[in-house]
């Protein structure tokens, strides 16, 4: 099971942000370093509340344990649906659906 890491890291035009880490498989086989940033300091102020929002990704990383598929709640439903579905990218969504 990857826990993955947590990192805070400093942006050139913006505030401090929580980035989470971790690696996969790639096609090759060859194990490909994966990162997706939290959110800012400002929105997450300490690690704890970090690690609290990137559960839902860690369920998504580990996907063959099943004690872990077993655990999610729906704050961490609601947690991955923010991160994965509500950014940027899918504009036509929002945070009212």
């Amino acid at each position: 099971m990857q826990k993955g890491s947590l990192v805070r890291r400093a942006r050139q035009s913006q505030s401090e942000v929580w980035e989470f880490r971790w690696r996969e498989p790639g096609p090759t086989g060859t194990r490909r370093h994966r990162r997706i940033v939290v959110g800012s300091t400002g929105q997450i102020a300490d690690e704890s509340a970090a690690r609290r929002a990137v559960a839902a990704l860690q369920i998504e990383i580990n996907p063959n344990l099943k004690s872990t598929q077993s655990a999610i709640t729906i704050g961490d439903l609601v947690q991955h649906f923010r991160q994965r579905e509500l950014r940027t990218e899918f504009a036509w969504r929002t945070f009212s659906t």
